[in-house]
């Protein structure tokens, strides 16, 4: 399985640690060049950001766009993925797990990672792997997109649902998406570096979230209309959130088990 690595190309340090990790582990990659913020202008910013709960920053939909990037490479090359981001630390077996994951075939996405926030998992495995990794399917999840698989199947349907519904953070629009048959693996097989002292998981070194770094207060000034029309839309999916919660009310909430030891 192909592993696609999104990285800004100013962020060299980031792709010397990254290729030092992936080497370690004997796991191949491909460099997928980040969207950065000099990459559209203010009229492109304005039609895309704003249609979501809040005015997204401009390193939000700049981040968006990456991810977007990685679904159109996987369904041009007609391959199934693991999309990561380049602050990630792998579990030791991780190319074992890219083999074993690549032979699925009723799936269209799976998370590798924890983000500090329960799922809501089905109460059983739906799949075994090798080395006590599990699938459960994963009905509801909030945050989190540093890592993940993603079938050529899935690819289509994220292009597809860009039409159909406003484009937001990475990770919200993902897991928005009921018509992709999610999983979660388990235990985690990935971190963001800056999540693993949560998890007692040694890292060298710690990147903190780019998005974080760049313009952290939103200054766009907006219209009574606008803030009348994001109020709505957060009213609109804290609804559809309490929908989804009942429809899934066989599954389970809960925390996903970190093996600190795989790291």
């Amino acid at each position: 399985m192909q592993a696609l690595l999104i990285n800004l190309d100013r962020s060299s340090d980031r792709l010397a640690e990254q290729t030092i990790q992936f080497t370690r582990l004997g796991v191949p990659f491909t460099r997928l060049p980040a969207v950065s913020v000099d990459d559209f202008d203010d009229d492109t910013y304005h039609k895309l950001a704003f249609s979501g709960q809040r005015p997204l920053k401009k390193s939000e939909l700049a981040c968006f766009l990456s991810h977007k990037k990685a679904w159109q490479w996987v369904l041009e090359h007609n391959q199934s993925c693991v999309i990561l981001e380049d602050d990630v630390v792998l579990v030791q077996d991780f190319g074992q797990l890219l083999d074993d994951t690549a032979q699925l075939t009723d799936v269209d996405f799976i998370n590798f990672e924890v983000h500090g926030r329960k799922k809501t998992v089905s109460k059983q495995p739906m799949h075994s792997l090798s080395n006590d990794y599990q699938l459960y399917s994963l009905f509801i999840d909030r945050s989190g997109a540093a890592g993940y698989v993603l079938f050529p199947s899935g690819a289509k349907i994220l292009l597809d649902y860009i039409n159909q519904r406003a484009i937001g953070l990475a990770d919200e629009f993902i897991y928005s998406c009921q018509a992709l048959r999610k999983y979660q693996v388990e235990p985690a097989a990935l971190l963001q570096s800056d999540k693993c002292p949560q998890y007692g998981v040694a890292c060298d070194t710690v990147f903190h979230s780019v998005i974080a770094q760049v313009s952290p207060k939103q200054t766009v000034d907006l219209s009574s209309l606008e803030k009348l029309k994001f109020k709505t839309n957060r009213i609109m999916t804290q609804i559809k959130l309490g929908l989804l919660q009942l429809k899934h009310r066989q599954g389970v909430k809960r925390e996903i088990w970190v093996d600190a030891k795989r790291f």
